[in-house]
């Protein structure tokens, strides 16, 4: 096959694939839905887990893989539906032909509006084909601006990233050159954002395209623009596209938006997304109805709902602010360099192949810290049951999600049979060093 794109014969093949690629399309679109929906569990489950760890970087990569595959998946299928559709007008041309109105009967009024609005079925057919082959290409070019949209923010944060942690600036310098850094850039994402919006607006004229050119390049080289802009122009140089082409990604968002704040309401005491408290029992908080991949333990939990064991685990889930205020608390256990966050992990244990290695003695160190840190963390969170503080030994451990947190266990022998309130009470990081009831979890106790 040539590859002189020039030439008459790949001329005459690419018209040859082009009659045939509607078989190409199902094809794709039939593997890809299944290959999409199948990643959908394994992809919460991850983000999730990211959240519950305060992976903040990899759960913002995590957040744009997940709404660029439900948009790439909703497109194939609006693809498939229609592709189906033609594939039915096809068999139904095969049978019946064209549109015979003279057949229908219809008065003069309707024969002239039916001629006019549906014409010729041939015509209809032509017109399902290329929305059929313009769907399909609008569902890979959303995902690249979804992309796009992702690695301008991205961008953003590595610099901030940047700026912060290579130790050219005290903290107060970095800070403030962040915040003009976010300035200038932002004014640059909205003369950006401008030109995309008015389909190239800025490039038509010879001054402002002298010195958007710059700029054009700049982003073009963040957005990994090489990859899809023949498929922007190709939609834009045709009238009835390059609307679509523009305005598709805004109308999806605003779509998703109104369909997260619309919904029914079954009462009017019901709070959207209500958390466990002494009124309401979430199952996030009750380790036996976790039954899905998906679901996470919020914060703390119990068992189950109903203890019949004289004794109760209690499980709490890491979070940052738990460890602010352990070392708040006691600033001997303040590392010289804090590690936490993005760094390379050369102060953990390795496994390869049964054989252990320590790259450093800050292993060792921290295992000999972990006592003391426990102990500053059992003084400054209490755990009590109605009106009574029990006594704990938290122990560091990992929940089924492999999430890092700390369980104890409560002697609750001799517990009255009932309705019980769980309180978790420690420093509150919406209020500075004040103590607050951080979580209440209902439980019923009922000797076995």
């Amino acid at each position: 096959m040539s590859s002189d794109y020039t030439s008459s014969d790949f001329k005459k093949l690419l018209d040859k694939l082009q009659t045939e690629s509607w078989q190409l399309e199902l094809i794709i679109s039939g593997f890809a839905i299944y290959g999409l929906f199948s990643a959908i569990e394994p992809l919460e489950v991850e983000l999730l887990t990211s959240v519950k760890n305060n992976q903040t970087i990899y759960n913002a990569m995590l957040q744009a893989l997940k709404s660029g595959t439900f948009i790439l998946m909703g497109s194939l299928l609006i693809h498939v539906i229609l592709r189906g559709l033609w594939i039915g007008t096809l068999g139904l041309r095969y049978i019946s032909g064209d549109i015979d109105y003279d057949e229908l009967r219809y008065a003069p009024k309707f024969n002239k509006f039916l001629k006019t609005r549906v014409g010729s079925f041939d015509r209809y057919i032509s017109r399902l084909e290329n929305a059929c082959s313009t769907v399909f290409a609008l569902a890979f070019l959303m995902v690249f601006y979804f992309l796009s949209y992702f690695l301008i923010l991205m961008f953003f944060a590595i610099v901030a990233f940047a700026i912060n942690n290579i130790g050219l600036f005290s903290s107060e310098t970095a800070g403030m050159v962040t915040a003009i850094f976010g300035i200038v850039y932002f004014v640059l994402i909205l003369i950006f954002l401008f030109d995309f919006l008015t389909m190239g607006g800025l490039k038509r004229d010879r001054w402002t395209a002298k010195y958007y050119y710059p700029l054009y390049r700049f982003f073009g080289i963040i957005t990994l623009a090489f990859m899809y802009r023949p498929l922007v122009y190709n939609f834009l140089d045709q009238k009835k596209a390059r609307w679509v082409a523009t305005f598709i990604l805004p109308i999806y968002t605003v779509g998703l938006v109104f369909l997260q704040i619309y919904g029914v309401v079954n009462s009017n005491y019901q709070i959207e997304g209500q958390g466990t408290s002494s009124y309401f029992t979430s199952k996030y908080n009750y380790e036996d109805q976790l039954t899905e991949k998906t679901d996470f333990v919020q914060f703390v939990s119990l068992p189950s709902k109903v203890i019949d064991k004289p004794y109760m685990r209690v499980y709490v889930g890491f979070n940052k602010f738990l460890e602010d205020a352990v070392l708040a608390k006691d600033s001997t256990l303040m590392p010289e360099k804090d590690r936490r966050g993005y760094s390379f992990k050369i102060n953990r244990r390795f496994n390869f192949s049964g054989l252990s290695f320590n790259f450093s003695n800050r292993y060792l160190q921290i295992q000999k810290d972990q006592s003391h840190y426990l102990d500053v963390l059992g003084e400054l969170y209490q755990l009590k049951i109605d009106s009574v503080f029990y006594d704990k030994d938290f122990v560091m451990t990992n929940d089924t999600n492999k999430r890092l947190g700390f369980e104890t266990y409560l002697d609750i022998k001799g517990l009255e049979n009932g309705k019980h309130l769980l309180y978790l009470i420690g420093p509150d990081p919406r209020i500075e060093k004040e103590l607050d009831t951080l979580i209440t979890i209902p439980f019923w106790y009922f000797e076995d």
